[in-house]
């Protein structure tokens, strides 16, 4: 049976309906409307380089014996992929670090610059120190196993490992500016991964003193 209304009723009851679907659409819609805000917040406050303060990254590195620059630079190239979406494999980047160090500076200078920044730092000059220190002391480690007599290279290549710290330290500089945390306060304390490193690197410390006390009276 077919009911029929008036057309100023019929009018209004079409108009109430179709309001009624479009405040249910909005909200609908508003309902993700946070979600989405936070999202995009969350995409722009993706940092594009690792911050680190100085005194953390030297201890880090030292007490590690070097095994700390692995990690530094793939924590670094995986940001920067996190935050542009390039194409890159960040840990084939961290395990050749030696090839990648002088790009990574250039792009850590290259956005102080962009943001209008002003920065004197010879980033080549630094790169170019680290990686030459850092084959230098890696020869040393291996001739000792090849040829005895030069055995004295081992203890030479552990001293410089301070030195190759304090260069690649100069860099962290650098990528800590570039990332609006000059002083890397936003990494500033040791956390429980950190013990992982440091305590295990203080025993492996005291072992080689013992060693080298015995051997270098």
């Amino acid at each position: 049976m077919l009911i029929c209304l008036p057309k100023p009723l019929a009018y209004a009851v079409v108009s109430f309906g179709l309001n009624s679907f479009s405040r249910k659409t909005a909200v609908s819609e508003n309902a993700y409307a946070p979600a989405e805000a936070q999202l995009l917040v969350a995409g722009e406050q993706t940092p594009e380089f690792y911050v680190v303060a100085r005194w953390k990254f030297i201890l880090l590195s030292i007490l590690s014996f070097g095994l700390y620059f692995y990690f530094w630079i793939y924590k670094n190239w995986s940001l920067h992929k996190r935050s542009t979406q390039q194409e890159l494999w960040p840990w084939a980047r961290a395990f050749f670090y030696l090839f990648f160090v002088h790009q990574l500076y250039r792009l850590a200078k290259k956005r102080i610059l962009d943001r209008g920044g002003k920065s004197n730092w010879d980033l080549e000059q630094w790169a170019t120190v680290f990686v030459v220190l850092t084959v230098v002391a890696h020869i040393f480690e291996k001739l000792p196993k090849q040829i005895p007599e030069l055995s004295f290279l081992g203890l030479v290549a552990l001293i410089m490992l301070p030195i190759r710290v304090y260069v690649a330290s100069e860099g962290q500089q650098l990528i800590n500016l570039a990332a609006n945390d000059p002083q890397g306060l936003s990494n500033n304390r040791l956390n429980a991964w950190n013990l992982l490193i440091i305590l295990p690197g203080v025993a492996v410390w005291v072992l080689v003193g013992l060693l080298l006390a015995g051997v270098y009276p």
